[in-house]
């Protein structure tokens, strides 16, 4: 190591800063006080120091020997020689051979080395840092990337799971749905065998009037369980899917009085009479006729079975913003109220029995809401045991 250029005064010493020039094996001096602050410096003791300009603390400290070294009691001049350590205890670390000199409160640091190469070094550093940080980002956007692609996964695998669930609570119902029509047929298909038995065995025996009591008989029979079969069938077009709309516009008044004569036959059968009421004289509207007859018949139907003799039923037709509501009024024995909620499930029957041993599927009401559904409306019943029933439902004059 050189000797000291200069006197050992602080104007000296930073006369020697301001010389010191930098040619390859290249030479650090700092000026500090007792307290760590840097007082003056050249260029490469501000690149030592990780900084550039007079601060107490600079990002890079001297660990070995620690500063506070440099301060020997009683001594002055030359107070240390040889290797130092200047760190931040994370990136860097420079070992540099020293000669560190103390005037009073204050030392000049005076270290030598080759600065050109540690600036090369530095460079590849760099160079290399910013390949792993190019790296570390292709990593995290392929990180990135596999967590959307889990998060999709996991989504299909709940949907299908979802999906999976539904398939076998369809799969249970459809078998429960066949389980239920296969029960209902046994008996009205039985009752119809028995009695064709007894005809093809005893016929010349049997007097007409009970051939035609027996032929009544296997006639209610078939019409029960070829309505109960329809049901079901229009019940599995529609759980399916299967579900098209036939919409015209029509005058509705019209053609619900059109559409009423086969039931009011059917009441006057027990002495009940049908009417139609409405505020309004004509109201024109678009629906499918066939599946709304449909409606219409079967409600009306409910009201002539569990009605009792010499009531009526009244069928009230009103508009409201834009609404066709239709009621369905009887003076039958009523629904109790805890039932009530079940009444539009397929296969769901009340504790209600018919007045004249009539028969009913379970099957009625639930088609009968998928319609209304259909044609973007809603139905809903009012029921008090001993005082009757309304059903009510609404759909909009013009469907979208």
């Amino acid at each position: 190591m050189e000797q000291l250029p200069g006197n050992d005064s602080l104007s000296g010493w930073a006369s020697l800063i301001c010389d010191l020039s930098l040619n390859g094996q290249s030479v650090a001096v700092g000026i500090f006080n007792r307290d760590g602050r840097l007082l003056d410096a050249n260029q490469p003791m501000y690149y030592f120091l990780g900084t550039d300009s007079r601060e107490s603390n600079p990002r890079n400290q001297f660990i070995n020997p620690v500063f506070s070294a440099f301060f020997p009691e009683k001594q002055e001049g030359l107070v240390f020689q040889g290797m130092i350590t200047i760190e931040n205890y994370d990136e860097v670390s420079y070992v540099l051979n020293s000669k560190i000199y103390r005037k009073a409160d204050h030392v000049l640091i005076y270290a030598e080395a080759d600065v050109i190469e540690l600036f090369e070094e530095n460079n590849k550093m760099s160079f290399l840092n910013q390949q792993v940080n190019n790296l570390q980002r292709q990593l995290l956007k392929e990180k990135h990337k596999l967590q959307e692609t889990l998060a999709e996964l996991n989504l299909r695998t709940l949907e299908l799971e979802k999906l999976n669930a539904r398939l076998l609570e369809l799969n249970n119902e459809k078998n429960r749905y066949i389980g239920i029509v296969a029960h209902d047929l046994r008996n009205p298909i039985g009752i119809a065998a028995s009695f064709s038995q007894i005809l093809i065995e005893d016929y010349d025996d049997i007097i007409k009037e009970n051939q035609l009591e027996y032929l009544k008989h296997i006639n209610d029979s078939c019409d029960f369980s070829l309505n109960l079969i329809h049901d079901f069938l229009d019940v599995s077009k529609i759980e399916a899917g299967v579900f098209d709309l036939n919409i015209s516009e029509q005058e509705y008044l019209t053609f619900v009085r059109e559409n009423i004569v086969q039931n009011k036959i059917l009441a006057r059968s027990k002495l009940q009479k049908i009417n139609i009421r409405s505020d309004k004289n004509s109201i024109i509207a678009s629906f499918d006729k066939n599946k709304i007859q449909q409606v219409l018949n079967n409600l009306l139907s409910n009201a002539i079975k569990y009605s009792a003799y010499n009531t009526s039923i009244v069928i009230d037709i009103t508009e409201i913003n834009n609404k066709i509501v239709t009621k369905v009024i009887d003076q039958g024995q009523g629904i109790p109220e805890e039932e009530l909620s079940t009444l539009f499930k397929p296969f769901q029957t009340t504790s209600v029995k018919s007045t004249d041993n009539e028969k009913s599927t379970g099957l009625g009401l639930a088609i009968v809401k998928k319609i209304i559904e259909a044609h973007d409306g809603k139905i809903n019943v009012e029921s008090e045991v001993g005082k009757g029933s309304v059903f009510t439902f609404w759909f909009p004059k013009c469907k979208n």
